[in-house]
């Protein structure tokens, strides 16, 4: 039986609330029409579907002369402009529907007290209406001193029902109203440093506007409010950084002269970029732009400069700890090799015979995105080697970084993009020098937001080709390391790839090289080659396409690792390992993976196939797979349309199934020279 009654309750209740709003506007109409003006609201059960997330079961205030249904449709087209908008920060746009659902739709602290006084205005109202209307008839009712004292006694009434409410005025509005309204302080965060910008326009937007944007100014300051989830990101517990301090989140407010750090939102202007800065003055690096945390301050003059923090780095910190680990470890590892020492001391002279005379192999001068793992293995090789010098990796690439010149984003405009390598996109384009002479480069860009090992890798890169300084070899220029995306810098080739050019100067070109141009080429890359084994590095992926041209056919060797369509077809993925440029590569490397110099000798007798082919691809109308197995067959390339038997005979002698039988780079550079000074002679001779 109760809960018989119960159910009739409430269902009589969510009658009473769904027929509320054609009441009231049914009343609003109708004294409006006599000139009475109805200024209170209403609190009503949201039923709408546009910010049913955030007010889902909440009884939200309609002001008056406005319905339900009118707001829902114009926060559907609000919120339609904003979804489309090209204009909004992603920071700022997750707090876009919340702020207009909250702005539109207030939610009700007390309801019934609301609609109660909603209704006791309209019963005064109706009593004032029929008190004018006698008056006008000018015929004076028996019962005028009766309503009068009715309406006296009522108003009493109510004063005394909810005096003591957090709002006590009489009719409610919005702004006497006891409503939850959108948090004071994330109001402002948003108006005044997330979404400066996108606040402004809204304001003026007459789609948005008509929705109606808080005016953060004018909301009350109240504990119980509705919060947008801005957080402030502080961690009063992080007094030390890692790293260059980007993500550090402590409470230190004070530069390391003592000076106190500005609000960020006075002086960033892109602060939304950056939401851990909104709010505060804390030291940080926002986007890891400097080496360490810091922040604005006020100088003498009163200009704003930057300053760094007294922050440690937490390494520095447990350093201690982790000495007296490692120490322990040490004094317990070095007994063991003690032990192990004096048991194969005997053993100590023997060498691996396969290891004399052979050069390092781990050293690429470029990183290429074919050849990861390999690439992986030669900088373990060269690191160990510096630490069998008493060299630490980290000091020696400290050193390199030094020794090449540093350059900023302003100092560099990006012209065109040249394709996509390793470890993002190459670009041409124009560096303005110290001493404000521009000069044509090749910037090789590190992709954005790139892992922690990926921007090593990058780094590793810079040391590894650091010293390099041959005319023969596309050196690096310089660096940008200051700021995202890191560059590196290489002088311009204005010819492009050998590649390219070949096929541009081909008969099919209408066009043809001279056999003393063939040998210029072949001279050119063979010398550079002869550098780099000479300093015990190999390339790996020797190829045409990795042979820049400039003015004057001066060809020099590269490797951007260039992904453009035209080389796709150029590697193959061999049992699921990296991408191999198997048509440039000898047997024991596809089989082994070994690449040594004698491997970069075998693909410079393909470079000079590709030479004397005008760029023709190696085994062209052979798939990969068959490729591998003529190359295990030992069925070589032939020899190319007017290509001299000495050039052809040098080929297949790269081409010598057993590694330590191919020729240097030193006997191949004086072969080459020899029949290019020839030909310049015999050129001579004849003019």
């Amino acid at each position: 039986m109760i809960l018989k009654h119960c159910t009739f309750l409430i269902v009589n209740y969510i009658i009473c609330i769904v027929l509320l709003e054609n009441v009231a506007q049914a009343i609003n109409s109708k004294y409006e029409h006599y000139g009475f003006q109805q200024s209170s609201g209403i609190c009503q059960l949201y039923n709408g579907t546009i910010c049913q997330e955030y007010l889902s079961n909440a009884h939200v205030f309609i002001s008056p002369n406005i319905t339900m249904n009118i707001l829902e449709e114009r926060l559907k087209a609000a919120y339609g402009v904003i979804r489309e908008s090209k204009d909004m920060n992603s920071n700022c746009r997750k707090y876009a529907l919340p702020s207009l659902c909250f702005s539109a739709l207030p939610v009700c602290r007390t309801p019934e007290r609301t609609n109660l006084l909603y209704f006791a205005n309209v019963a005064m109202i109706r009593n004032q209406f029929n008190v004018n209307s006698t008056r006008k008839k000018r015929v004076v009712s028996k019962n005028s001193k009766n309503t009068n004292l009715f309406l006296k006694k009522k108003s009493v009434f109510y004063d005394d029902v909810f005096s003591t409410d957090i709002s006590s005025k009489y009719p409610p509005t919005r702004e006497s109203e006891n409503l939850r309204r959108i948090c004071r302080e994330e109001c402002e965060l948003l108006e005044n440093e997330l979404c400066q910008k996108e606040y402004a326009i809204a304001k003026r937007h007459p789609v948005i506007g008509a929705v109606g944007v808080e005016d953060c100014q004018n909301i009350p300051q109240h504990k119980d409010c509705s919060t947008l989830g801005i957080t402030i990101e502080v961690d009063e517990t992080e007094d030390c950084y890692w790293e260059d301090g980007a993500s550090y989140r402590g409470i230190q407010n004070v530069t390391a002269t003592g000076k106190p750090c500005l609000r960020w939102s006075w002086l960033m202007k892109e602060i939304s970029d950056y939401p851990e800065l909104i709010g505060q003055n804390y030291c940080r690096n926002p986007g890891g732009a400097e080496k360490s945390p810091w922040c604005f301050v006020d100088d003498k003059s009163h200009d704003r400069i930057i300053e760094t923090c007294y922050i440690p780095k937490c390494a520095n910190k447990i350093w201690l700890t982790i000495a007296t680990i490692v120490g322990v470890t040490v004094v317990v590892i070095g007994i063991m090799l003690l032990i192990c020492c004096l048991r194969r001391r005997s053993s100590d002279g023997i060498k691996n015979i396969q290891n004399i005379n052979t050069p390092n192999a781990g050293n690429n001068i470029y990183g290429n995105s074919q050849l990861n793992s390999n690439q992986d293995m030669g900088r373990s090789t060269m690191n160990n080697s510096m630490e069998h010098l008493g060299i630490s990796s980290k000091s020696s690439e400290k050193n390199s970084l030094l020794r090449i010149p540093h350059f900023t984003l302003q100092d560099v405009e990006f012209l065109e993009e040249l394709g996509e390598g390793a470890f993002g996109k190459v670009y041409k384009g124009q560096l303005t020098q110290t001493n404000k002479k521009t000069v044509n480069v090749a910037i090789k860009a590190l992709k954005e937001n790139a892992s922690v090992k990926t921007q090593q890798d990058f780094k590793r890169e810079i040391e590894l080709i650091s010293d390099l300084k041959h005319q023969n070899i596309v050196c690096i220029l310089g660096v940008i390391l200051n700021k995202e995306p890191y560059c590196m810098l290489f002088e311009y080739m204005a010819n492009g790839d050998l590649h390219e050019f070949l096929i541009s100067n081909s008969p099919i070109e209408k066009k043809s090289l001279l056999q003393l141009e063939f040998l210029k080429i072949a001279m050119q890359i063979s010398e550079g080659m002869e550098y780099l084994s000479g300093h015990h590095y190999v390339h790996r992926d020797l190829a045409a396409r990795n042979c820049l041209v400039n003015e004057g056919l001066v060809v020099k060797i590269s490797d951007f690792g260039l992904s453009r369509d035209i080389y796709s077809s150029d590697y193959y993925r061999v049992q699921s390992k990296s991408l191999l440029p198997v048509r440039w590569m000898p047997s024991e490397s596809i089989l082994y993976g070994k690449f040594t110099t004698e491997s970069d000798i075998w693909s410079f007798g393909v470079v000079l196939w590709e030479i004397y082919s005008y760029g023709m691809q190696p085994y062209c109308g052979y798939s990969n797979p068959e490729v591998i197995n003529l190359i295990r067959s030992r069925q070589l390339l032939s020899c190319p349309e007017n290509c001299p038997t000495a050039v052809y005979s040098l080929m297949i002698e790269c081409w010598h199934e057993q590694a330590v039988k191919r020729p240097t780079f030193t006997d191949i550079s004086h072969r080459l020279r020899t029949w290019y000074e020839g030909h310049i002679k015999i050129c001579n001779q004849k003019s």
